[in-house]
């Protein structure tokens, strides 16, 4: 189709132009793979950061030209034409969710640099935000983070179970086990082990519909890094914007 073909050449334009931002002094006919890598050996951060920024600005512009809003089912089939490398796979519904779930083999950029994965995944993030308005994108796993698979999900509701990639079976009863121990610490405190995408283990706490305090984190955080050293985690429990003793 011209239209997803124009799309694919403006989102590859877009893309250069926040990677050439990271590194100005890069000359002109630097080709995309050795612009990539020279932005990500040089600031890393601040390059997913801009493709992410412009991947998002472009899918805007596009519905708001077109004046539509792709749903989940037309998503799904104008990736894959996009013509790049993470979004080359067919898209699988998963039961019983609005989501849609693909698996691929790795692709070649893994072997540009150790975090061109996380640039594409913020690359296709922000395009499927704009592309899409309501409808968010997750990564579960990566070759980037060390997976012989990559599979990615898009779902729509931002409590989806599809958020976050399942619990691996020996992870659980370790998990059961801190949960356990946290509450016995504390009886009102809940612990929610949410997934683990792309080796960093999600989760969120609250104490009787309230968010647990920051010390209780702490302690949490220390009982998984004590039974899984090589495990990453992040808390996403919702933060409160004032507390009892606020002015």
């Amino acid at each position: 189709m011209p239209v997803v073909v124009d799309l694919s050449e403006r989102w590859r334009r877009a893309r250069r132009a926040a990677m050439r931002a990271t590194v100005p002094d890069a000359p002109a006919e630097t080709n995309d793979d050795a612009l990539l890598t020279a932005a990500l050996d040089r600031a890393p951060d601040d390059t997913l950061r801009r493709v992410f920024d412009v991947s998002s600005n472009l899918g805007k512009s596009f519905r708001a030209y077109y004046r539509l809003e792709l749903p989940l089912a037309d998503l799904v089939r104008m990736l894959p034409a996009l013509d790049a490398p993470c979004t080359a796979r067919h898209w699988s519904p998963i039961p019983d969710q609005a989501a849609q779930r693909a698996e691929r083999d790795p692709c070649d950029h893994v072997q540009l640099h150790p975090r061109a994965c996380e640039l594409w995944r913020e690359a296709i993030h922000g395009l499927v935000l704009g592309l899409g308005g309501a409808i968010l994108f997750a990564r579960h796993t990566s070759a980037g983070s060390g997976a012989p698979r990559c599979v990615d999900v898009l779902y729509v509701h931002p409590q989806s179970p599809a958020r976050f990639g399942p619990i691996p079976d020996e992870l659980r009863d370790g998990l059961d086990s801190i949960r356990r121990t946290a509450r016995a610490f504390d009886a009102a405190l809940d612990v929610d082990f949410l997934g683990v995408s792309e080796g960093v283990l999600y989760y969120r706490t609250h104490r009787a519909g309230a968010v647990a305090p920051g010390q209780v984190t702490t302690s949490i955080e220390a009982g998984l890094h004590r039974r899984f050293p090589g495990l990453a985690t992040r808390e996403v429990s919702p933060r409160a914007v004032f507390t009892p003793d606020a002015p």
